[in-house]
């Protein structure tokens, strides 16, 4: 459970001694949007909540299975060092998955009342939230994450690849009703679960809040499936494409605007006493997001395995355009109305880091809105047969060379980041084109 209302220090040894807490889980989200901290004792973490934590600055350089190499960011001649972090008393919940335990993010920093790390992923969300704010507008914003769950061995659960089958989601109902009931219990504002286009490929549903919020959420079902997974005896991944021939999973994101100070959905064309999409709001933010969408696919797609989810009739976005209601489009305009008008954003894999996702939203949104673009016309064909629409990049490589390239990255994500992410990209890139794999064993071995 969250507490009713963000705390100071003394609320918080209040609610936690309320609530029987003996441990906290202190962590905050790596490049890679895998958790990462420690567990405390109550008292040593109200400690914490006063004066912070020191804590090595590596999870913002090491790859995605936790490597560490020399960057410029961090290498043997800074000597690796610590750097400053906060724990955020507004994320702090019980942790219905352990007992006597509860659960808060942190913020991280240079230095003890220093600057905020320029690796890190709140710090970074933060900055887009205030630059969409500059335009008059704030988000919300609800995060679809899809996932596999797998025997104890990875291999998929069932074979069955029918879409939202009552049947085979009652099957998992022990495994589903446990995540949902367990991300409830935590503060998540669960919707629905339901199996997807894939054999065990499952989705769940929260609903909209404001974008930190929803990057604290979608970065937590993360934990709590797999940790929920473990507790049945099964496994789960956020793998893009984790078997050959099948759906992949992607985090997609929905997005409307309300106009700072008030509760009407600035997409909803009676905002403007009109029956026309997109409104105005809705154009700015659209064209924005279509302007910037190559720039940002390294963060969107951080994995090797990222981009074979863009094959095309996998239902990923391949391609730089839009559509009402148009499941091959990069951002689709779903049919809801009113109070529900909003924009999908359905380029991210589900293995992206939720803040960086949403960071990259709203503020190639922004610039659309400070810039009065407008977007192109909404594509009413299929998408994936239109040679006149641009492409993502296709590799994780050619994505961090558009990345590192952007000047638009470089002011949303900030030099250092960007710097320090391409180079991460280039290397797991590297490391791919340099493995072999059973595939090229299976089939050149004997005839080679």
């Amino acid at each position: 459970m969250l507490p009713s209302a963000p705390m100071d220090l003394a609320q918080a040894e209040r609610f936690l001694a309320d609530q029987g807490i003996d441990t906290v889980e202190c962590c905050f989200a790596d490049t890679w949007g895998i958790l990462t901290g420690r567990r405390l004792p109550t008292a040593r973490f109200l400690r914490a909540a006063a004066d912070g934590l020191s804590m090595p600055n590596a999870p913002f350089a090491w790859s995605i299975r936790g490597d560490i190499a020399p960057l410029p960011y961090a290498n043997p001649d800074t000597g690796y060092p610590n750097m400053h972090v906060m724990p955020d008393l507004g994320t702090l919940r019980v942790a219905p998955w352990a007992e006597r335990t509860a659960f808060c993010l942190m913020d991280a920093f240079v230095e003890p009342g220093g600057e905020p790390n320029p690796l890190d992923a709140r710090a970074i969300l933060r900055r887009a939230i205030d630059r969409l704010h500059e335009t008059g507008f704030e988000a919300h914003v609800a995060s679809e994450l899809e996932f596999y769950l797998c025997t104890p061995d990875w291999q998929p659960i069932y074979d069955d690849h029918r879409p939202w089958s009552m049947a085979n989601a009652a099957a998992l109902e022990h495994v589903l009703g446990d995540i949902r009931g367990t991300l409830a219990g935590a503060g998540a504002d669960v919707e629905s679960s339901q199996t997807e286009y894939g054999p065990g490929q499952m989705e769940i549903n929260v609903g909209p809040s404001d974008p930190l919020d929803m990057a604290d959420t979608a970065t937590l079902l993360r934990y709590v499936v797999k940790l929920v997974a473990k507790r049945h005896d099964l496994r789960a991944t956020f793998m893009p494409m984790p078997f050959q021939g099948v759906s992949g999973s992607g985090h997609h994101l929905h997005v409307s605007l309300r106009t700072e100070g008030s509760e009407a959905n600035a997409f909803d064309p009676a905002s403007e006493g009109s029956q026309e999409l997109p409104t105005k709001a809705m154009a700015g933010f659209l064209a924005g997001v279509l302007a910037h969408l190559r720039e940002v696919t390294a963060v969107n797609l951080p994995s090797v395995n990222a981009y074979k989810r863009l094959v095309d009739y996998t239902f990923a976005p391949n391609r730089v355009c839009w559509g009402f209601d148009h499941r091959t489009a990069a951002v689709r305009v779903p049919a809801e109305h009113g109070a529900a008008t909003r924009l999908e954003l359905r380029t991210a894999s589900s293995d992206a880091n939720a803040y960086l996702v949403i960071a990259a939203a709203l503020a190639s949104g922004a610039s659309g809105l400070a810039d009065g673009l407008t977007p192109p016309p909404p594509i009413t064909s299929d998408a994936y047969r239109d040679d006149t629409l641009e492409r993502l990049p296709p590799t994780l490589a050619e994505a961090a060379d558009v990345f590192e390239g952007s000047g638009f990255c470089a002011e949303t994500f900030g030099p250092v980041f960007v710097e320090t992410f391409s180079i991460l990209a280039r290397r797991e890139d590297e490391t791919f084109r340099t493995t072999v794999t059973d595939w090229e064993r299976a089939r050149y071995l004997e005839t080679s």
